[in-house]
């Protein structure tokens, strides 16, 4: 299992270290700049999109990461004198395997060093679980989903999924996302009656290639619905989008009403 959190801020840190803003979250607490680690305490992949006008360079810091040393992100996803999204494909650091653990409750910061010649939308997403992943393999299929909600920008907006074709009665698991619309940052899984949120970077052209651990069962199992209960869908975007489009990697674990 894991989770996707995220932070973001409109900032010029005018070449020195500056803390962003932990987005507001309903599944984990933040407060400001600070995220509090959760249960799943090990990060297995980071991805920052950084303002590039001159060399920047951003981390991660916690209690427990300065003991050890800061973690610094690279590769990672740049743009410059416009808010940065996500590149095609996508700067992802891969830690699938090899964790980096956090303790559960400290507080976890981003910190941004750029000189943009103005603010600028600067970011990072972290991906926790409760240690490495293994893939899943399966009969798998892929739905194409969408969604028409006006996207507040900066901050996690909640949508309902309209599945474009209906899907048999059944029970099914959730192996792999893709997310696309204007200027979409990342997408997260909202399940009925989950607790964690699993997501994927976004794109805004059909055309942008993913990073490979979001499709095809890489990351293991990200939940499970039923046909009648699918889940909806967080989107964290630059821009206040009005349409979005969501494919599921998808393997039927029951056929037939439960």
């Amino acid at each position: 299992m894991f989770t996707t959190v995220a932070f973001l801020e409109s900032v010029d840190p005018a070449g020195a270290y500056n803390a962003l803003t932990a987005i507001a979250d309903q599944h984990i607490r933040v407060s400001g700049d600070d995220l509090y680690v959760p249960s799943l305490s090990q990060i297995i992949a980071v991805s920052a999109g950084i303002e590039i006008a001159t060399e920047a360079k951003p981390r991660l810091t916690s209690p427990s990461l300065r003991g050890r040393g800061r973690y610094y992100i690279e590769p990672y996803n740049t743009g410059s004198a416009a808010a940065v999204e996500p590149g095609s494909p996508p700067a992802v650091v891969d830690l699938l395997t090899t964790p980096l653990k956090l303790v559960s409750q400290e507080q976890l910061n981003a910190e941004v060093d750029s000189n943009p010649v103005a603010a600028q939308i600067q970011w990072v997403v972290v991906w926790l679980a409760d240690g490495p992943v293994a893939p899943v393999l399966g009969d798998m299929f892929t739905m194409d989903c969408t969604n028409a909600t006006t996207l507040t920008g900066s901050a996690w907006t909640n949508g309902a999924l309209t599945f474009t074709e209906d899907l048999p009665r059944g029970r099914y698991q959730v192996v792999g996302m893709r997310a696309r619309s204007a200027g979409l940052v990342a997408a997260r899984l909202v399940f009925i009656g989950g607790v964690w949120r699993p997501g994927c970077l976004g794109c805004d052209a059909q055309g942008d290639l993913d990073w490979y651990g979001f499709r095809g069962g890489v990351m293991g199992v990200w939940g499970e619905f039923e046909d009648t209960d699918p889940p909806s869908v967080d989107f964290l975007s630059v821009s206040a989008d009005t349409a979005q489009d969501v494919l599921l990697d998808l393997i039927q674990v029951r056929a037939g009403p439960a």
